[in-house]
């Protein structure tokens, strides 16, 4: 697990309203993906000056040809047969591609599953770590912790992402303490799906929580009561988690995936969104 550090946002307004999305389990490489949903949220992430992100890993398939999961009919008409001798790097490139126009706005990456088992497979493990230089990001490796500082800067033009602190001066403050994981577990009911993020929840100390790889998309407040510094009026903190959908379609044409052999159920397409009030802390979810 990671203790990632502070992350700054500078921004102008206390009216201004933000959104955090977690871009988990796009599955590039495989047919079903749905490409052309991820280049649109993509491309409104990019136009949106109040939207940031992260990755919540599992963002091409990586099986390849020497897996028992390894299906041809899975790979799409426009993979190269001779890039599946180098599907690592193959798969890392075509993800840096989608997220060049946004690496600017970007929180951090984790590592999903399907990175990690093909590292470690083919002795590749710095795959994720060459992913993450390539766009000049923090690695958040499987888990973990970090803030995100929101500034409020009355000489600030537009929302902008820092990786140090913002220099001293009249301005306000407010950290959101995010814990990130790519997600674990084969739940395929809604009550299972929500009974992960709950442990999440239960068992870390932040604000927000993300996490992916069950390919839906749930959310959840929970309230905790507490008191104020005196401890003399009682005071109520929303903790708000998510669970990020994902870009693989359950059921595709053509295609005959591992969810459709398994009878799942089709996939809530593509990402689940935080919005962040950082005047009034509010939290909500779009989902």
């Amino acid at each position: 697990m990671e203790a990632a550090g502070k992350r700054y946002i500078e921004h102008a307004s206390r009216t201004d309203e933000f959104r955090i999305w977690n871009l988990s389990d796009l599955h590039l490489l495989n047919k079903a993906c749905a490409v052309a949903d991820i280049k649109r949220d993509v491309e409104k992430i990019r136009n949106d000056p109040f939207s940031f992100w992260l990755g919540g890993g599992d963002y091409a398939e990586f099986i390849g040809y020497r897996d028992k999961r390894f299906d041809p009919d899975s790979v799409p008409e426009w993979v190269p047969v001779k890039q599946l001798g180098r599907l690592g790097q193959f798969g890392m490139e075509q993800v840096r591609d989608i997220f060049l126009p946004i690496q600017d706005k970007c929180l951090g990456l984790l590592l999903g599953n399907h990175e990690l088992r093909y590292e470690r497979m083919t002795d590749q493990e710095g795959l994720h770590g060459w992913l993450c230089a390539e766009l000049g990001v923090k690695s958040l490796e499987y888990c973990a912790l970090f803030d995100v500082v929101f500034v409020r800067r009355a000489a600030a033009k537009k929302p902008k992402l820092r990786g140090s602190a913002v220099p001293k001066g009249s301005n306000t403050s407010t950290t959101f303490r995010i814990f990130a994981h790519h997600g674990a577990g084969y739940a395929t009911t809604p009550g299972g799906k929500l009974n992960r993020l709950v442990q999440f929840m239960q068992s870390f100390d932040a604000d927000i929580y993300f996490c992916g790889h069950v390919h839906d998309q749930v959310a959840r407040q929970e309230p905790a009561i507490g008191a104020n510094d005196s401890c003399t009026k009682l005071t109520q903190r929303i903790r708000l988690g998510l669970v990020s959908g994902s870009y693989l379609k359950t059921y595709g044409r053509g295609t005959c995936s591992y969810g459709e052999q398994r009878g799942y159920r089709p996939t809530n397409l593509g990402a689940a969104v935080a919005y962040v009030k950082p005047d009034t802390r509010e939290v909500k979810a779009l989902v």
